[in-house]
């Protein structure tokens, strides 16, 4: 008979641990969002910077436009020198069920005194038929750098720009343009590239791609992550001999395939850069 209460007792305490973490992934996680800060040094700079970036929206069936409305109010209170978004705005898994106007208008609220800037990411290509993502991004500000850069002389900053690595045509030499004396920023979506590049000269890469796995669970997140997303999968990574490059992989704010989130919170990255 106690065998039986406890095995009862048992039963219930992880139907009720099971149904908790169903209801935080699904509802409580997903519609969290923090401001993941990050300081950094380089003597390249003469003043201190603010970038502030940000990726992998998808847009859609789980995240609406009140959800870019919150990251745009966040993404403001940092009061960014620089914004970065580093692809996939609209996820393509689903039915197209945005308004690329409306998008286009939330994002124009977003301050930024040097610019706002991004790359293109493979849910990007895979809605080449349905939107054009280039209008779009234009269209609330931002500039796109398709395997190509731009200098920010009042920063003695370079920004380059790579294409998507899944399903576009990357520039792997987009590295040897990172202009000495300069503080040197690269965008791209997937951040495993990297280790085909040389980034000897660039200081700081921002990426997104993974959502840090989005779905974080013990021998099984490293099976879901997407290809060009395996290696780097979220945060602060050093990089080269003297770890003289600098890797951000960022979480992302939305969620593709599955309406989950756990143990990836989603999020905006502050990264002030000091001299």
């Amino acid at each position: 008979m106690k065998f039986l209460k406890f095995l009862l007792l048992t039963i219930v305490i992880l139907i009720l641990l099971a149904l908790g973490l169903y209801v935080y992934a699904r509802y409580i996680e997903p519609n969290l969002l923090i401001v993941n800060r990050v300081a950094l040094e380089d003597n390249k700079l003469a003043n201190p910077i603010k970038i502030v970036f940000f990726g992998d929206t998808h847009l859609g069936e789980f995240s609406d436009i009140n959800k870019l409305n919150k990251i745009v109010d966040k993404i403001n209170a940092e009061n960014p020198d620089l914004v970065i978004f580093t692809g996939d705005l609209i996820d393509s898994k689903a039915a197209f069920t945005v308004d690329p106007e409306a998008i286009a208008q939330s994002l124009c609220k977003i301050h930024a005194t040097y610019g706002k800037y991004c790359v293109i990411g493979n849910h990007e290509y895979a809605l080449t038929k349905t939107y054009n993502y280039k209008d779009l991004m234009n269209a609330g500000g931002f500039e796109l750098l398709l395997n190509d850069w731009l200098d920010l002389s009042d920063l003695n900053v370079r920004i380059l720009g790579l294409d998507d690595a899944f399903s576009g045509e990357p520039d792997i030499n987009l590295g040897d343009q990172a202009l000495d004396g300069a503080y040197n920023i690269m965008m791209t979506h997937e951040p495993d590239i990297v280790d085909k590049m040389n980034l000897v000269n660039v200081q700081l890469v921002l990426a997104g791609h993974t959502h840090g796995g989005q779905i974080s669970l013990p021998f099984s997140t490293a099976r879901i992550l997407p290809a060009n997303g395996k290696k780097y999968v979220k945060g602060l990574f050093s990089l080269g001999s003297e770890g003289q490059t600098k890797l951000f992989v960022t979480k992302g704010t939305g969620m593709t395939t599955l309406p989950f989130r756990f143990m990836n919170v989603p999020e905006i990255v502050s990264i002030e850069i000091r001299p």
